[in-house]
């Protein structure tokens, strides 16, 4: 749901067009990395990437872009409310105040990027510099009793329906990303370097009488980062092809966003906690 901190006082993004370019772009850059560095891994094998050469496609692919998308958010974060018969958006620096009698209505984005969001439209027929992004533009309208029309564009129809379905899904914490990613790495991270100790020293701790505990320990790390990204690779696959599958139903059925919301969920997780049980026993039974 649009976060709310009480009241008709809701959280958002508000920036200038050139702004959601930028956050677009980066988005669009993080997806494409996550593709790539994935493709890379399945094909390349002359030579195949390495920890260290994963890490660093990583890093600049997918964790770069991320760091520099979160401070623009944290830059353009505002506050918004309805005084009376005014929509307040409090900024950093500034506050900005609308007359209702001044805003003609509202129009959701076609395409959902960076994120959804919504341009206001003003009396004069131009549109408020800037631009809202919120998680539930239907949701957001409603709290601070703007008027709402439903979009003539398949497009927003889309996009809207998608947003509203997603915000009603229970938001994730910390723990929910630790426990998909942090703790069920130890499974396929511990198979594997299991493996890898029998095959180069002849058994789980032969690395460790061999050559100490901190190589020992070392080893254990490189293979349980790579885990760690390769599973964060993979959920990214999985979460990419979902969203675009879900807003591309949207657009022929809009009124079934909830039910394909749940499918698609169930078929993200299913895919994700199966199909690495089912990659490892490729792996060791192929």
């Amino acid at each position: 749901m649009t976060p709310s901190i009480g009241g008709n006082t809701t959280m958002c993004l508000a920036y200038p067009p050139w702004v959601r370019v930028v956050l677009a772009a980066l988005a669009l850059w993080r997806w494409f990395a996550v593709w790539a560095v994935s493709a890379l891994v399945l094909l390349a094998t002359d030579p195949p990437i390495t920890p260290p050469v994963l890490v660093r496609l990583s890093a600049v692919g997918i964790a770069a872009p991320f760091v520099l998308e979160q401070i623009l958010r944290w830059r353009f974060r505002a506050r918004t409310s309805s005084d009376g018969d005014t929509l307040v958006l409090e900024f950093r620096q500034f506050r900005l105040e609308i007359p209702r009698e001044r805003l003609r209505g509202i129009e959701p984005w076609r395409v959902p990027l960076p994120a959804p969001g919504l341009s206001l439209l003003l009396a004069d027929g131009t549109r408020l510099r800037e631009r809202i992004e919120v998680a539930d533009p239907y949701a957001w309208a409603q709290v601070h009793g703007l008027p709402w029309e439903t979009p003539a564009s398949v497009l927003q129809q889309a996009s809207v329906a998608l947003a509203h379905s997603r915000a009603q899904q229970p938001r994730w914490r910390w723990y929910h990303y630790a426990t998909k990613f942090a703790v069920f790495a130890l499974l396929p991270a511990a198979l594997l370097f299991q493996v890898h100790q029998h095959i180069a020293y002849g058994s789980l701790w032969g690395e460790y009488y061999l050559r100490g505990l901190s190589s020992y320990l070392r080893t254990w790390c490189v293979y349980y980062g790579t885990v760690v990204i390769d599973l964060l690779l993979y959920a990214g696959l999985w979460r990419s092809a979902t969203e675009v599958a879900l807003w591309l139903g949207c657009m022929f059925r809009p009124d079934l966003a909830p039910a394909l919301r749940s499918l698609g969920e169930r078929a993200c997780s299913l895919g994700y906690y199966v199909g690495v049980i089912a990659l490892l026993a490729l792996r060791f039974l192929g």
